[in-house]
């Protein structure tokens, strides 16, 4: 009677640190990241996007700009803004330096400046520059763990 009663309690423990053991090691095989755009190198986690990759960026940028000003989204003077502005910040930075704080700081600012006055002229509701500032904090986010892991 005794052996009996002893392994009723004993088979679901055993059967319980198995289960266990076996999501533990499921999970510790499983990749950490699911983004597909981090190419892994020899010697790095995370390397630089290729010229092509960033000439095809260039393209697709300047091809939406054209595209909001034959819709009318914008002028073409903003678009020559935009471009300027794209040029003015390449130029202040050299390949692989980073922007200091007082930059980063500026284009923050910026940034909020110009979601609340798309808020207040109708543009986009304040859930919307809510939602869009949540996605900014998210990459930043992302960002920072890819920083890590190098």
């Amino acid at each position: 009677m005794m052996r009996n009663s002893t392994m009723k309690w004993v088979a679901p423990i055993v059967l319980a640190g198995v289960v266990i053991a076996g999501g533990s090691a499921a999970i510790a095989a499983a990749p950490w990241s699911n983004d597909s755009q981090i190419k892994v190198t020899e010697g790095s986690s995370w390397s630089k996007p290729s010229d092509v990759d960033i000439d095809a960026r260039k393209a697709e940028m300047q091809e939406r700009l054209a595209n909001r000003v034959e819709s009318g989204e914008i002028t073409q003077a903003e678009a020559d803004d935009i471009r300027a502005k794209m040029a003015d910040r390449k130029g202040k930075f050299q390949r692989g330096e980073r922007p200091s704080n007082v930059d980063i700081d500026a284009r923050k600012a910026e940034m909020q400046e110009r979601l609340a006055n798309r808020v207040e002229s109708g543009e986009i509701t304040q859930a919307e520059a809510d939602d869009i500032r949540a996605k900014m904090a998210d990459r930043k986010g992302k960002f920072q763990q890819r920083i890590g892991q190098r």
